[in-house]
């Protein structure tokens, strides 16, 4: 049996505030299976960004222990990207998109040859091939978004890491990068993890979501979405059983199941 691509074993999360401590994540426990799409969701200031933190080795648990790939996590790990919800900052305006992408591999071992095939094969992926000497300001949002993107897919990660990656844009764009990610999925098969509002989206998206409440957060369930892949925003949503799952994640966020 595969070893899950993350374990989260019984972790705690406190903040000192200047009013006292704020525990933030109360006793969370988890594993992501290799391969598989994850979301959290939750009410707002529940905790989901807080545990995206500590999954990127960004921040240290108070309590418990993060295992990425057997190893304990103690920093950012190896074979992880992160995607942000705001592309205009993550983006460096002064430099071009294939500059952009390339910032990334300047500490890997790779040639310049190397790294012009790793720019150019993540643009195809994204559909931005030709894009290479534009600037991120002379890009739409979305293809901007895909630029954020094509670099994470530019070091090959194992894992991928996404925090509310669709919130700036419109929605059909938003429906168009969705299905990038399922595509970028079936291509690499890479192990992700997303936090996002939108019930919708997770539902089309994972094959589990995980559903925080409470203060301090706990996981109040994981619902597995059974839905069959290849997904469609036309056939899939309109399945009956789409609706009945995000009716589902929606009650446990709400605290009414």
């Amino acid at each position: 049996m595969t070893a899950p691509a993350i374990v989260v074993r019984d972790v705690f999360m406190d903040y000192q505030t200047p009013t006292g401590v704020k525990h933030v994540l109360g006793g969370i426990s988890y594993d992501v299976s290799e391969g598989h799409f994850v979301s959290i969701v939750g009410p707002s200031g529940v905790g989901k960004t807080t545990l995206l933190r500590l999954l990127t080795g960004l921040a240290q648990p108070t309590k418990g222990e993060i295992l990425v790939e057997g190893k304990p996590l103690m920093g950012a790990p190896e074979g992880l990207a992160v995607v942000l919800q705001d592309y205009t900052r993550s983006l460096m305006p002064w430099l071009t998109v294939e500059r952009n992408i390339a910032l990334p591999l300047r500490k890997s071992k790779l040639n310049k040859s190397d790294v012009r095939e790793r720019i150019r094969s993540s643009l195809i992926e994204v559909g931005l091939e030709g894009s290479e000497k534009a600037y991120p300001w002379q890009l739409s949002g979305g293809m901007q978004q895909r630029v954020s993107i094509a670099r994470a897919l530019a070091v090959r990660p194992k894992i991928l890491v996404m925090d509310e990656p669709f919130a700036s844009v419109d929605a059909q764009t938003r429906f168009d990068l969705e299905d990038l990610v399922l595509k970028v999925r079936e291509d690499f098969g890479i192990t992700t993890v997303m936090v996002t509002h939108d019930i919708d989206e997770a539902t089309y998206l994972s094959d589990e979501v995980v559903v925080l409440y409470g203060t301090p957060a706990k996981i109040s369930e994981v619902i597995v979405i059974d839905l069959p892949f290849p997904r469609s925003q036309v056939e899939t949503r309109n399945d009956h059983k789409f609706s009945e799952l995000r009716t589902r994640i929606y009650e446990k966020v709400r605290g009414l199941g």
